[in-house]
């Protein structure tokens, strides 16, 4: 099947030519998604996915003017990778191999323990983070509660466990 028929038949809903854009382009979109993703598998499977699915929905805003198809593909590719990178980075914890040496033997933290840890952090700070990692309220809850934004709470977050990173890597030093 070639190009425009592959084209004309997603803008019509045509299963067949999904198919076979799979088939054509699918390699493409994957290399990439593998470039900007060099982890986890099933990340990467998600994003490919989501690109076709992307394909798919957005077929009208191709512009045979502006790039060629397979271009064109790879671009959505790459951009669901990268944002899929962006997600990752922003809901990366802690390592616990680094807290680890500060932290009892014992498969359950005590609550010194996390306050020991937590002590690196404004009053604020200490109790979103208890409220999130201890007592389980989600990132929508909190953001109810706090009255700031879900993106506002993320940076928070982010930047207390980038704090609590930091301290232990500087009480490493010593």
């Amino acid at each position: 099947m070639n190009e425009e028929k592959i084209i004309q038949g997603i803008k019509n809903r045509d299963e067949k030519s999904l198919r076979a854009f799979i088939d054509s382009y699918g390699p493409v979109m994957k290399a990439s998604i593998y470039k900007v993703l060099t982890f986890n598998e099933n990340v990467r499977m998600e994003v490919l996915n989501d690109s076709v699915l992307a394909v798919w929905d957005n077929i009208d805003s191709f512009d045979p003017a502006r790039s060629s198809f397979k271009n064109w593909c790879a671009g959505v590719a790459r951009y669901k990778a990268i944002d899929a990178l962006r997600k990752e980075i922003r809901h990366k914890s802690v390592d616990l191999d680094e807290v680890s040496p500060y932290l009892s033997t014992d498969d359950d933290i005590s609550i010194d323990e996390t306050e020991e840890i937590l002590k690196v952090l404004d009053e604020k700070d200490r109790e979103i983070f208890r409220k999130l990692f201890i007592e389980g309220y989600s990132y929508d809850d909190l953001a109810k509660v706090y009255d700031i934004s879900k993106a506002g709470l993320y940076n928070r977050v982010a930047r207390g466990k980038k704090k609590i990173k930091e301290e232990i890597q500087n009480e490493k030093c010593l």
